[in-house]
């Protein structure tokens, strides 16, 4: 089923700004802290996430929410991370089943299967259990799983895209593997908010050649069909000193 009417959290962000332009066949409503450079037509609120009675405003008529807003950064220390990518999650999830949305599409991140990447475990498969590298990494390991229970429990479809380097070409030798180019992006949104599946937890990155995660389940549920390949800037990206990993080792 196509929404009507979709919620953007975090519309002002990097990821926002890359996904915006490819949701211009339904109404929008962006909610950021801060009004995102172009609106393409949809209602802005501004705000956090922990504001229940902001939450209630933004639910208010909306059929899904693409959530993107939360502390974006791998490196970040818990005391950062549990307000926007914890609390904030859960009041996002509680709203929603509160106003009867159909469907979250949320970002989770490759971050929370990381130690396979660490470990060389390739292709990583999006069945397996989560494995998170990092703090960050375990803060999405987290919404997946109260994803799942909203999805259980309270009937709430859940539909989860851990995100790879999402940028509008990759810059450095590390992204390589897991990058996501803004058509995919678009692409395996669209798919995952009009797709007939009730919950789940997918891979997204595109088809990068020597890519570590697995797509299959994403093509078999979702029908997501990647275009893009990080190797067409294989050969001009930085050699960042980190390697070919997404994942830091302490």
């Amino acid at each position: 089923m196509t929404p009507r009417t979709v919620l953007v959290t975090g519309a002002a962000g990097r990821v926002g700004g890359q996904l915006l332009p490819g949701l211009t066949d339904v109404a929008l409503r962006l909610l950021d802290r801060r009004a995102p450079d172009e609106t393409y037509g949809g209602e802005v609120l501004l705000g956090e996430l922990t504001d229940r009675d902001l939450l209630a405003r933004a639910m208010a008529g909306v059929d899904a929410v693409v959530h993107l807003a939360g502390e974006p950064s791998p490196d970040a220390d818990w005391a950062d991370l549990e307000a926007p990518n914890v609390d904030g999650f859960v009041a996002l999830l509680g709203a929603a089943q509160e106003h009867g949305v159909r469907r979250v599409v949320y970002a989770s991140s490759v971050h929370a299967m990381g130690r396979y990447e660490a470990e060389g475990r390739y292709p990583i498969d999006a069945t397996w259990a989560p494995a998170p590298c990092c703090p960050y990494g375990a803060t999405k390991a987290f919404d997946e799983a109260i994803a799942g229970v909203f999805a259980h429990r309270n009937g709430v479809s859940t539909i989860g895209l851990r995100l790879g380097a999402t940028e509008p070409e990759p810059y450095a030798a590390r992204q390589l593997p897991g990058w996501l180019g803004p058509d995919d992006l678009r692409q395996l949104v669209v798919r995952a908010l009009e797709a007939d599946v009730h919950t789940g937890v997918y891979a997204a990155v595109s088809a990068n050649t020597g890519g570590r995660w697995s797509l299959d389940t994403a093509r078999d549920d979702l029908g997501y069909r990647p275009a893009l390949d990080s190797a067409d800037w294989a050969d001009v990206v930085e050699d960042d000193g980190v390697g070919m990993t997404t994942c830091r080792r302490p």
